[in-house]
């Protein structure tokens, strides 16, 4: 018998698999990464990278219940893989088209809404930073790539 805060999502073989999230404990957790955002990126305070890849893996795990697949974000990704620290502040023109790529592709797949959620306040926080929190971000996004895959996404 299933809990009722549980909620029933189909795996890859469309069988029924139990989340461990509820409805609103991905609302939490965004209030908490915005709260915490500036620490996450900032390498001084949290120099071992924990509070990093603890929300890596809590968003990795969340968005691969939600159904997102690898080749809804490739594309995205890619862009950030790409993306490199300049003084002129180009990279920040860059961040901005790459929350804009991510706020179409929510729209075109809305299991992505979470996900866009989250990388809308990390990306401005990013912005508003230098090369240390670009770095960090890059390391976050693959993170939750690598925990999603970890999760049994595909």
């Amino acid at each position: 018998m299933q809990n009722s805060n549980q909620k029933n999502i189909l795996n890859r073989n469309n069988a029924p698999k139990t989340s461990n999230f509820q409805r609103n404990e991905f609302e939490e957790l965004s209030d908490e990464i915005k709260k915490n955002a500036p620490k996450l990126l900032n390498p001084q305070q949290d120099p071992n990278g924990k509070l990093l890849f603890e929300y890596a893996e809590k968003v990795g795990k969340k968005i691969r219940y939600d159904g997102v697949t690898v080749s809804q974000i490739r594309k995205i990704y890619s862009e950030v893989k790409k993306l490199k620290y300049d003084a002129k502040g180009e990279y920040q023109y860059n961040l901005r088209l790459i929350k804009a790529q991510i706020g179409y592709t929510a729209g075109r797949f809305s299991r992505l809404k979470n996900f866009k959620n989250v990388f809308d306040i990390l990306i401005q926080e990013t912005v508003n930073g230098g090369e240390a929190e670009l770095k960090r971000f890059k390391d976050f996004f693959e993170a939750v790539i690598a925990y999603h895959r970890a999760y049994g996404g595909n």
